[in-house]
């Protein structure tokens, strides 16, 4: 009985860990947030980055709009305006120039 409660315990645990997840962080929205706060995203991966930087990016990160362009949110409409959706860019398919239209929009 005492083993079959743990293992339900360890199941809920496990189950619920990805609910907990933040948003992604390797979108151009919240890579440009990083960049604002003055750090990489190899800080971040590595737990590197000081809870003063990692508030105020976390908000920045929030504000913006979600995995799609299609949202609210500047770097949605910043996408937009350089000719390239959330999917392009995940899967490596934006040029050097729709990247840096990109920047100039959002200020990097």
């Amino acid at each position: 009985m005492k083993m079959i409660f743990v293992s339900a315990v360890v199941v809920a645990v496990f189950s619920a860990c990805p609910a907990l997840a933040e948003p992604p962080n390797n979108t151009p929205h919240a890579l440009a947030c990083m960049k604002k706060f003055g750090f990489t995203y190899a800080q971040w991966r590595a737990f590197a980055v000081p809870a003063e930087k990692a508030n105020p990016y976390r908000a920045c990160r929030d504000a913006g709009e979600g995995q799609q362009n299609a949202g609210q949110g500047k770097s949605g409409a910043c996408q937009r305006r350089a000719g390239f959706t959330q999917q392009q860019y995940d899967a490596g398919l934006t040029t050097p120039a729709q990247r840096r239209s990109w920047e100039r929009c959002m200020g990097v």
